[in-house]
């Protein structure tokens, strides 16, 4: 056992004051005659005394001869000064590595697994990240393309879509925009290829030739300058192309739009890279949308959807900034000086589509790629701390080895070219590792993203590139501090038998980075905990309606009299229960928006209204409840006595407080004369996702925008769902026979408006698991090693009567405090971004203290169940055997 003696050491701070003034081949041999007598006078005159004598004799030897002198070099052809980065050092470096690796297998195999995962979790983030960030980027003149979006400046909402009036405002009004092209785009439409069988419901855009100048296309076949310009032609990818024809030899080719409009093939182009967002197969002519629908009108300014976009290529060397004025002239000339207030019209670059809404129906959230950017940051800082942790708590194994090194002539620098070598080896294990891990997990990531991910993307020169730089950056992170802090010590301590036997301080640098890695796990299960249970709130919420057991189809024709055969064949079986035809769903992403008006008193009331188009059957399909007055009637389609049913919230926005008092009320569309009267009143229901605020609602029935049917089941049986599914197939080809059938179900449908919270917690629970995973391979490690270094202690403890509990709870304790520790500093660490996640949401979760307190509980018998494998076994062993050596 150690000497009293050998426990006491000088005070650091006068050993710095030597490591910092005197020259290092002086160094170690007066740090040592110091040492000695240090220890010699503590047994003499006592601990205090013998510590300011060794601080005076310190300070003696801070003379200008003990500086910084640079030791005589003779010159010796003999024996030349060593170069140590020669190819025979390397190979020796490289050959000890190995060596000193193979004889610590559990410790090598603890760092290469730990560092392989974090950098496996860090090769496909930058995968990801790297994919995201690459949108848009192939276009020529892309730094000038803009969108024209809206902005509702009062309710701090900006839509993506705009008036179909803009197009022929910004021709007119704005002459500093070089190029103007409008953007409609279409869902659900029947595409045959005429004397075939082949029919495919498709989306398309209408567009004409000015987004060929806008936008970068390589053309297969045709002309950019006129493939748009006539009403019923089409441009297709090569893809489509050859999807209809076989062929990209097409040119002059007939397509059939909903078997009433035929379409001619007019050009071919290179299908579309998959970091666009603009990803249209098909481009009809604009001209073309007046066969379609004849109710289209360029000039109108009282109602927006996001499915029309108007993009514009500004002139060289203007700002968006500069155009400011001449859009708010814009809303005074064409929708009024009134509304200048409440609307904004800016414009959007191209670099922001793939954050803030496009076509392409799929966007990027930046806060979740900056999120998933620390996240993989935090598993390879985690997995980087236990090399450290574990290189440095073996350090007294390498002490007597760094010792005889430097007294036979080694230097330094030498010591750190050795222990890094060794960093670089397992890093480069563990970069061999990850690679092979993250191409097993690829296509994982890409189904549960939704992003187009493949193992190519990984043997990239970007991608090699960044490996190398994590490489590099890892080896240096874990390697750095381990090499430097073994290499510094001094020969004398070096070879005593315990050269860190030196006053326990307060906190160690390995308790420190593991109550870091235990940090940041409790972040991660915290906010894991808090997006499953925000959910859970979004499945199980009170929509106001009902959602369970309705199915929805798209309606191709909706004339009434298809309308009405429609009804009568799905009634015919008793597993519909009721149908209903509207523009959309109860609840829905796609909306149509109105400016409505409330003109009881002088000042008339704007209210922001969404409207929905439905017949007399939506109330009972959906389950809202009717609050006050009557349902709508189908015959209730009067221009002169246009009859309504509005929500709560349209009531609270009118001022009135009573369901039945605003029966008989009247309200304009806009500022026109056309009005409505409300002759029933609906409970509030959640007419968009729970991201948003209810809106505004009225319901109306208009026929002509009916383009959806909801039909309700009685039950969500199985049996039931099969024998309802196959009538509705058959009543609806039946009905539209030259149309593709397709159906949804309504809840499943609503549940894709939170993908993006379904793939955060899955990518926070992944990174849960691996930064925990990550942190109990160090905490093993360190328990083994702590109990291998309290052997001959707890040899000692157990022939002195402790028990196998005693044993287990002297080397857990140690742990469960710095989880403990972790924990405190954790909690406010989550609470405050938790709780700043939460805001986002309209309807939300609360965020309880039992979450955190689930966190530390479950990181704390992780701790306890990682720990107990190393503490039971040394609790268990003989202790003859511990004290043998002695």
């Amino acid at each position: 056992m150690a000497t009293h003696k050998e426990k006491h050491k000088p005070p650091r701070w006068a050993d710095r004051l030597l490591e910092w003034f005197v020259t290092t081949h002086l160094r170690e041999d007066l740090q040592g005659d110091l040492y000695e007598i240090f220890q010699k006078r503590v047994s003499e005159v006592g601990l205090s005394r013998a510590k300011r004598e060794y601080i005076w004799a310190v300070l003696h030897y801070l003379t200008p001869f003990f500086f910084k002198r640079k030791p005589v070099v003779r010159r010796n052809t003999e024996y030349p000064q060593p170069f140590f980065l020669t190819p025979a050092m390397i190979r020796n470096y490289l050959k000890i590595a190995f060596r000193n690796l193979s004889k610590s297998k559990g410790y090598s195999f603890i760092n290469v697994a730990g560092l392989a995962a974090g950098m496996a979790c860090t090769v496909v983030l930058f995968l990801v990240i790297k994919h995201e960030t690459s949108y848009d980027q192939n276009h020529a003149n892309g730094s000038r393309i803009y969108r024209v979006e809206t902005e509702n400046t009062k309710e701090k909402q900006t839509y993506p879509g705009t008036y179909t009036g803009m197009v022929n405002a910004l021709h007119n009004d704005v002459p500093e925009i070089e190029s103007v092209v409008p953007l409609f785009k279409v869902w659900g439409k029947t595409v045959a290829v005429p004397a075939s069988d082949k029919r495919f419901k498709e989306s398309f855009v209408f567009a004409d030739n000015g987004l060929f100048h806008l936008l970068d296309y390589q053309w297969v076949a045709g002309d950019a300058r006129t493939a748009l310009s006539q009403p019923n032609t089409v441009v297709l990818t090569r893809a489509y192309a050859e999807k209809y024809f076989g062929t990209t030899d097409v040119i002059g080719k007939t397509l059939q739009l909903d078997s009433k409009q035929d379409l001619q093939v007019a050009g071919v182009l290179e299908n579309y890279p998959t970091t666009t967002s603009f990803p249209f197969n098909m481009l009809v002519s604009f001209p073309t949308i007046k066969n379609s629908d004849p109710n289209f009108d360029l000039n109108k300014w009282n109602g927006w959807g996001d499915n029309f976009q108007v993009y514009v290529l500004l002139k060289n060397g203007l700002r968006p900034e500069q155009l400011t004025k001449r859009f708010s002239n814009i809303v005074v000339k064409y929708i009024g000086k009134e509304a200048l207030p409440d609307k904004r019209f800016f414009l959007n670059p191209l670099a922001k589509f793939h954050y803030t809404g496009n076509m392409s129906g799929r966007t990027a959230n930046i806060e979740l790629l900056k999120t998933l950017s620390f996240i993989g940051l935090f598993v390879l800082l985690i997995a980087c701390f236990n090399f450290i942790n574990l290189t440095t708590a073996q350090a007294f194994k390498r002490a007597k080895e760094v010792g005889i090194r430097k007294a036979v002539g080694s230097n330094r620098l030498s010591l750190v070219y050795q222990f890094l070598t060794e960093a670089g080896l397992i890093t480069f294990f563990a970069v061999l590792i990850a690679v092979l891990l993250a191409q097993l997990s690829l296509p994982l990531v890409s189904d549960t993203l939704a992003i187009p991910l493949t193992v190519s993307d990984l043997f990239t020169w970007q991608t090699g590139v960044f490996v190398a730089g994590l490489m590099g950056m890892t080896t240096l992170l874990s390697g750095v501090y381990p090499a430097f802090r073994l290499s510094g010590m001094a020969p004398i301590w070096a070879l005593k038998n315990n050269p860190f036997a030196q006053g326990k301080p307060l906190f160690t640098l390995r308790q420190g980075l593991v109550v870091v890695q235990f940090t940041i796990s409790l972040v991660l299960i915290s906010s894991a905990l808090l997006i499953n249970r925000q959910l859970v709130f979004f499945r199980n919420a009170d929509l106001g309606f009902n959602k369970s057991a309705i199915v929805t189809v798209g309606l191709p024709d909706n004339s009434p009299a298809k309308l009405q055969m429609l009804r009568h064949r799905l009634s015919q079986s008793p597993q519909i229960k009721d149908v209903s035809f509207s523009f959309n769903s109860a609840s829905a992403e796609s909306n149509w928006m109105q400016a409505m008006e409330y003109r009881k008193s002088e000042k008339a009331i704007p209210i922001k209204t969404q409207m929905k188009m439905a017949d007399s059957h939506y109330l009972a399909t959906y389950g809202i409840q009717l609050l006050a007055g009557e349902g709508l009637r189908d015959s209730d389609t009067s221009s002169t006595s246009f009859k309504v049913i509005a929500n709560e919230i349209f009531l609270n926005r009118m001022g009135i407080n009573r369901p039945a008092d605003a029966i008989g009320q009247k309200v304009y569309y806009g500022d026109g004369q056309q009005f409505a009267t409300i002759v029933g009143v609906m409970k509030n229901f959640n007419v968009n996702s729970l991201h948003q605020k209810i809106d505004p609602t009225i319901l109306q029935v208009v026929p002509n925008n009916f383009y959806q049917a909801g039909i309700k089941l009685p039950s969500e049986k199985l049996e039931t769902m099969q024998a309802a599914l196959a009538h509705i197939e058959k009543a609806w080809t039946a009905t539209y026979p030259d149309h593709v059938f397709e159906y949804n179900f309504l809840d499943e449908t609503l549940a894709q408006a939170y993908e993006s919270e379904t793939r955060t917690a899955k990518l926070i629970q992944v990174s849960t698991f691996l930064a925990v995973l990550i942190a109990c391979f160090g905490l093993f490690g360190l328990a083994t090693f702590t109990a291998e270094q309290r052997t001959k202690e707890i040899g000692v403890r157990k022939v002195l009567g402790a028990s196998v509990l005693n044993v287990w709870g002297l080397l857990s304790k140690e742990f469960v405090y710095l989880v403990l520790i972790a924990f405190v500093i954790a909690t406010p660490i989550a609470y405050y971004f938790l709780q700043d996640w939460l805001t986002k949401y309209e309807f939300r979760t609360e965020l309880s203290w039992w979450i955190f307190a689930l966190a530390g509980l479950g990181a704390l018998i992780i701790t306890l169940m990682t720990v107990s494998y190393q503490s039971i076994k040394a609790a268990l062993l003989n202790p003859v055997k511990s004290l043998r050596s002695e």
